[in-house]
């Protein structure tokens, strides 16, 4: 079995080496691969990468001013070092109900 295994060992070396060792062919410059970079066409790349449009500059100075109540709760718990910690462990609702009662 193990002779088996050389003979085909030693074949493939034999058959891959010519592939390996072409003279003919150089290798590709990388800069120049570089400066040409990834090319794709805009449909194709707004198709994963989407803006969040916001109805005016009024939404975005409102949401600024005022926090979601969850936003409020998650910075009381950070300012508490054992709920922090422990919502590391295991999650912000479980660790926030657990210091705070209800979430």
């Amino acid at each position: 079995m193990e002779n088996l295994f050389m003979v085909l060992l030693f074949a493939v070396v034999l058959l891959t080496a010519p592939c390996c060792c072409e003279a003919g062919k150089t290798i590709p410059d990388t800069n120049q691969a570089m400066d040409e970079g990834i090319k794709i066409k805009r449909e194709v790349a707004s198709a994963f990468v989407r803006r969040q449009k916001r109805s005016s500059p009024y939404y975005e100075r409102y949401y600024e001013m005022f926090k979601s109540p969850m936003e409020m709760k998650q910075e009381q718990c950070e300012n508490y070092a054992p709920c922090d910690y422990y919502s590391e462990v295991v999650g912000f609702h479980a660790a926030y109900s657990h210091f705070f009662g209800r979430a």
